[in-house]
């Protein structure tokens, strides 16, 4: 069985972590991972993006949206409104993703959301994961499958292998660059 793993909105923002993320959706199977996602978490994730750059527009929004689930196979999570009402979490905006978390028996939330606290999470038994926790310990995993997604990531990018080190870490994914650096 595939370990289960939920993005959270915020861990979607960034157009690089999101890219490196969706990257390994599409690889899952190399790491044993089911990722997984629901329409109301990838509303959210482009909200976001919607409302720190105006000029990002809805029709670009949806094509996102619609471009992140036709590469990740099998992601879409569905049937866990049920769920929502009867969660507890700090935050009640975020039940949704708990919920869907819950319903499709995930092991970890990837997110850097603080509630989403051990607490929180421990009656499911489900963790929260950062993005760079995340990715630093699939790269423990399996190295060269890691070493092989940032390069697909550099070339469509145009940029060599050690300038999209530079600019992952950069961008906070600090402790997976320091391993691609190794």
């Amino acid at each position: 069985m595939s370990f289960r793993v939920i993005y959270d909105a915020n861990a979607l923002f960034g157009a690089l972590q999101r890219s490196i993320l969706v990257r390994v959706g599409v690889h899952q199977t190399k790491f044993n991972l089911r990722i997984m996602i629901t329409r109301e978490i990838l509303d959210e994730m482009t909200a976001a993006v919607q409302n720190k750059y105006p000029d990002f527009s809805t029709e670009q929004g949806d094509s996102l949206k619609e471009a992140i689930v036709a590469s990740v196979s099998d992601c879409l999570v569905t049937d866990y409104g049920h769920l929502i009402p009867t969660v507890e979490i700090s935050d009640p905006d975020d039940r949704h993703v708990l919920a869907a978390a819950i319903h499709t028996r995930a092991q970890t939330i990837v997110t850097d959301d603080r509630d989403f606290d051990q607490a929180s999470l421990e009656p499911y038994d489900l963790v929260a994961q950062s993005p760079d926790d995340f990715l630093t310990d699939l790269f423990d995993l399996n190295p060269t499958a890691m070493r092989q997604l940032v390069a697909e990531e550099a070339f469509i990018r145009d940029e060599t292998v050690d300038d999209l080190v530079e600019l992952i870490e950069e961008r906070g994914l600090i402790r997976f660059a320091q391993h691609l650096k190794r």
